[in-house]
C-alpha cells in the first residue's frame, strides 16, 4: 500500500467493507418511502450515489489509490433526474 498499489489483503478487505456498505445503503432505501417527498429526494439521493461510487470502486478492481471512484458529471444529472422522477410519482406518505 505504501506504493500506492493495493495488496490483495487490501482488496478484500475493502470488497468486505463495501459489501457492508452497500446493504447499508439498501436496507436504507425503503426509509425514503416514508418522509416527505423533499427529505425523501434527499435520502434517495445519498443511498443511490453511494450504491453508485460502491459500483465505481467494484469496477475500479477495489483500487481506490491510483484513482478517486467519482460519478461523472452526466452520471449526477442522470440520477438526479430518475431520483426525482422517482420522488415525484411516489404516492404520498
Amino acid at each position: 500500500m505504501l506504493n500506492r498499489r493495493p495488496t490483495p489483503a487490501f482488496r478484500s478487505a475493502l470488497r468486505e467493507a463495501c459489501g457492508i456498505a452497500r446493504n447499508l445503503f439498501l436496507d436504507g432505501l425503503p426509509l425514503a418511502r416514508r418522509l416527505d417527498r423533499r427529505l425523501a429526494l434527499d435520502i434517495e439521493l445519498f443511498s443511490r450515489g453511494g450504491l453508485r461510487v460502491l459500483d465505481r470502486v467494484k469496477a475500479q478492481d477495489y483500487d481506490v489509490f491510483r484513482r478517486r471512484p467519482v460519478i461523472s458529471g452526466a452520471g449526477r444529472i442522470w440520477l438526479l433526474l430518475t431520483t426525482m422522477v422517482r420522488v415525484a410519482f411516489r404516492k404520498a406518505a
